[in-house]
């Protein structure tokens, strides 16, 4: 075969292969830009409905946030019942809200049903162990049934989770006074209103707390801080004070 042919027929042959590669190569690439647009369209169909999700989860949260509300509204105009129910109803869509249960309880303490109540605070906290709302509840709930030890522990719980909780103290005073211990009863009072001068709660503790351990002259000076703060006593207190020791004529 002569040479000029030889080298054509090699050339050709090359020319072959390197066809062949170049459209392996374009195949490959084309089949790779197919894949990436495939994967980018997944991204963003994924992206899209992430974005979907979250807007949907606000709604939902901003829902939840209006009909706890309600639940409140409901609270404030003594309609307990409705309260409850309502809160239930809540609870359905949203199993894993600490506020919705907490308000559950709420409601239905204040209408009486106390044991079912505690339930509701026992999964609130669980659900979120800083909630000191189902915390000052579970023991106002607890302290209603007679059960002040484990009320006072509810109170700790609250005060640790905020030092400044005025009414956990004046709620633990009172705890203190029904178990006899009227010395931590005077000093939670005290406490209560070192944080709120104005806790009408902590004023009523502490004059019943100072009464009972027969230190009527302190539970009149309890009575006169009270009135400097405007704020108003029960009146039969006041007058169960009146015949342990008429008040002191002020100089």
């Amino acid at each position: 075969m002569p040479t000029k042919v030889k080298l054509f027929w090699v050339f050709c042959n090359i020319a072959i292969v390197l066809g062949f590669i170049s459209l392996a190569y374009t195949t490959k690439m084309e089949e790779v830009r197919l894949d990436n647009e495939a994967i980018d369209k997944v991204n963003q169909e994924r992206a899209l409905q992430k974005e979907k999700m979250t807007e949907m989860k606000k709604e939902q949260v901003v829902q939840t946030v209006h009909s706890v509300k309600h639940v409140m509204e409901l609270n404030a105009l003594g309609k307990y019942e409705e309260a409850a129910n309502l809160a239930q109803k809540i609870s359905e869509n949203n199993p894993d809200n600490a506020n919705v249960f907490a308000w559950w309880g709420i409601s239905l303490v204040k209408g009486g049903f106390k044991s079912a109540a505690i339930e509701k605070f026992v999964r609130s906290t669980q659900l979120d162990s800083t909630n000191s709302k189902a915390f000052i509840y579970w023991g106002l709930t607890l302290a209603m049934d007679g059960r002040f030890i484990e009320a006072i522990e509810k109170y700790k719980t609250v005060i640790g989770l905020d030092p400044e909780h005025s009414n956990a103290y004046a709620y633990m005073g009172a705890s203190y006074d029904q178990l006899l211990n009227f010395e931590d009863a005077v000093l939670n009072a005290n406490k209560a209103l070192e944080i709120d001068p104005n806790n009408s709660t902590a004023y009523k503790v502490l004059t019943e707390a100072l009464i009972h351990s027969q230190n009527y002259k302190e539970a009149w000076k309890a009575v006169d801080r009270a009135e400097n703060k405007n704020v108003k006593l029960p009146e039969n207190l006041v007058g169960e004070l009146s015949q342990s020791m008429p008040r002191p004529i002020k100089k």
